[in-house]
């Protein structure tokens, strides 16, 4: 059975590998990139500034203007017509791809709760019911 410390240290190694792999260094070096980027800087100011100037008032039940509504369009194509912000989504995009495959793959090594480890016979001490022992956790309720 693996010690909490065991896996803490693997997780650390999966960081430093993930941390070293290409989706991951393009994003950071865009990140530092967009830094002196007044633009697109000035672009994601402007449509985050006018979203929340819509969401406080839809939260207050005011009614969005067409002129709010003119603006927040104006705001979407400066952002999708920026080189550097279109940079960053691809960025985004490739390294979530990266996450969502080590998302995977621990869910794929990892038994579901009440199923029986791998390679232990159905039933036996790994696989038994909930409450039995040697079961493991039971199923969390919630309500």
């Amino acid at each position: 059975m693996a010690t909490t410390q065991e896996i803490l240290d693997a997780a650390k190694k999966v960081g430093k590998l993930i941390a070293e792999h290409p989706a991951a260094k393009k994003m950071d070096e865009l990140m530092q990139k967009l830094q002196s980027d007044r633009e697109a800087q000035r672009a994601l100011t402007d449509y985050n500034r006018q979203m929340q100037a819509i969401q406080e008032k839809q939260a207050m039940g005011m009614p969005i203007e067409v002129e709010d509504k003119r603006k927040l369009e104006q705001f979407q194509t400066a952002l999708a017509t920026n080189v550097m912000l279109g940079s960053i989504q691809r960025a985004q995009i490739e390294y979530l791809e990266l996450m969502r495959q080590v998302d995977d793959a621990i869910d794929n090594a990892t038994p579901a709760p009440g199923a029986p480890a791998p390679g232990a016979a159905p039933g036996g001490p790994a696989g038994g019911a909930a409450g039995a022992p040697g079961a493991g956790p039971g199923p969390i309720i919630t309500g």
